[in-house]
């Protein structure tokens, strides 16, 4: 067999399996990684003192979950009206999770190991006086997942996450007795990607895939082994008061994402390459009815249409034309939508609150045209008729291909005030389906928690919070054998000085998960939030 031969078979199928994988996907990893590891509790990002009181984010009213313009939409313009005076704000925080199973002998193995390490910050200065707002918003969020990739071989995957909100807005005064605001923004994110392959270790106690096994070469020359995607994006947004406390908001950003894809090796080197545009529009309704109803409904939609080259290069020995090439290897489409809608009534002690959340999102996948002398599929047909590729396995050419997402989830809830305690509990329920037409349909995940919590003042400047959640989670309801239940406690602390300017506020989670069925495996789960909150006003 010639080195062509040796080199050929890999280079071609691991480079076009990572190419189709990684195309379709989001231009973003870090948040996409977050909910596939069920790690991002979305409603409690912002506020410790509800992930302390067991994740109730409905019924207990909270200056960083609130209905309104900025807390429910993120819409830049709502930010001059989160609150009156300058804040600072400071959350670092910490999530992560350990899977194991039984093995034989007393032994056990550990199937997935993750933690993600945030530190975001909030600087808002708000003049009283004009109405004008100027606010940067910053995060540094990371994350780490090892997890099996064959039985010998695990797959680490770091994501680092700096990103970068500058918002200038304000009032205008000329405009319809000044009730209308106005808010531009600027946004840069880079997230950047590191695959290693290690050898899992063993020991008496077990295999475990967190620790520091030796560092191996990828499976192949040609899988990405880091990924980057530089994102700029630019918007516009207005917000129009309909009486003294209801606003509705409009939006419109253009975002920019550079992906590419690298694997350089002594003897090889890939690359792939996508710019990939959105154009985000949002609308957001916020506001109060009287003094005891709150209502806010947020609706956000998602357009891309963009294509993606490869190129690769790889040595196929002394006196040998390397097996090279380059071209258009995609064309890809996206569409996706968003509805959030919240209601709260506080009719005197008692606060009852519902919500109710939908998502949809397409994306199509189509090959170049048949006659483009750049393509993919005709690099294949011109590799397979190539002399001395006879024993060559060939993967199969880029095809039309359709993925959809179809999701929705409610909750509701109630609290009450016994005197200085508060007392809440809550019910929410999820389904996200997932199809794609090149497979069965599925996975659908289907998921429903029972929430509850307390607080309950320690004198003038403390507080104390706990809580409780009992959580199922079936990961695809179309098959068996993956169906948990989980139990929650939860803690938490607040600290606020009489007369002083700022506050810290603490909450963690330690969640023990497991099957729901006994099986063989016994497969355990341990998952555990650590956050924190330093709110400063001036």
């Amino acid at each position: 067999m010639s080195p062509t031969r040796r080199v050929s078979p890999r280079a071609l199928s691991s480079c076009l399996l990572a190419l189709l994988l990684a195309s379709p996907a989001g231009a973003q990893f870090f948040d996409p990684a977050l909910h596939a590891l069920d790690l991002a509790p979305q409603a409690l990002a912002r506020s410790p003192r509800l992930l302390g009181m067991g994740g109730l984010s409905l019924a207990i009213p909270d200056r960083d979950a609130s209905f309104e313009l900025w807390d429910l939409g993120r819409i830049p313009v709502g930010l001059a009206l989160d609150d009156t005076t300058s804040t600072f704000d400071l959350r670092p925080g910490t999530r992560a999770l350990s899977s194991v199973r039984s093995l034989p002998a007393g032994r056990e193995r550990q199937n997935l190991a993750a933690r993600s390490n945030a530190a975001q910050m909030e600087a808002v200065y708000r003049s009283r006086v004009s109405g004008s707002v100027f606010g940067v918003v910053g995060d540094l969020s990371g994350l780490r997942s090892d997890h099996p990739y064959s039985e010998q071989t695990e797959l680490r995957r770091g994501v680092l996450h700096p990103e970068a909100l500058g918002i200038l807005g304000g009032r205008i005064p000329t405009w319809l007795g000044g009730r209308v605001s106005w808010a531009a923004h600027l946004r840069y994110r880079s997230e950047n990607l590191q695959d290693e392959y290690r050898r899992i270790v063993s020991n008496a106690a077990g295999e475990y895939v967190d620790q520091a096994g030796d560092l191996l070469p990828p499976p192949s020359e040609f899988t990405p082994t880091d990924v980057s995607v530089k994102t700029g994006a630019y918007g516009v947004s207005t917000a129009f008061a309909i009486g003294s406390r209801t606003h509705l908001a409009l939006g419109l950003e253009h975002e920019g994402n550079r992906i590419k894809s690298t694997n350089e090796l002594q003897r090889s080197t890939s690359e792939t390459s996508e710019d990939r545009p959105f154009w985000v529009g949002q609308a957001t309704l916020a506001g109060r009815l009287g003094r005891t109803f709150e209502f806010g409904v947020d609706g956000i939609g998602r357009v891309s249409k963009s294509e993606a080259d490869w190129r690769f290069s790889a040595s196929a020995g002394v006196g040998t034309l390397p097996l090279s090439g380059r071209g258009n290897l995609l064309r890809r489409e996206e569409r996706s939508s968003e509805l959030r809608a919240r209601l709260r009534w506080s009719p005197g002690r008692a606060t009852f609150a519902g919500a109710l959340t939908t998502a949809a999102a397409e994306v199509f996948v189509d090959p170049p045209n048949a006659g483009d002398p750049t393509s993919f599929n005709r690099f294949l047909n011109l590799a397979f008729e190539r002399s001395g590729t006879d024993t060559l396995a060939f993967p199969d050419s880029v095809v039309h291909r359709e993925n959809r997402r179809y999701a929705v989830a409610w909750g509701g809830g109630a609290s009450y005030r016994l005197g200085t305690t508060t007392v809440g509990g809550e019910l929410h329920w999820s389904r996200d389906l997932r199809t794609a037409s090149t497979t069965l349909e599925g996975p659908r995940r289907i998921a429903w928690d029972a929430r509850g919590g307390l607080e309950r003042p320690l004198g003038r400047q403390m507080t104390a919070r706990a809580g409780y959640a009992y959580r199922f989670v079936d990961e695809d309801d179309h098959t068996a054998g993956n169906e948990y239940i989980g139990h929650a406690l939860s803690l938490g602390l607040g600290y606020a000085p009489a007369g002083g300017r700022w506050s810290l506020e603490s909450g963690y989670v330690l969640e023990l998960r497991g099957e729901e069925t006994e099986s063989p495996g016994d497969e355990r789960q341990t998952r555990q939030n650590l956050a924190f909150q330093v709110h400063w006003r001036f």
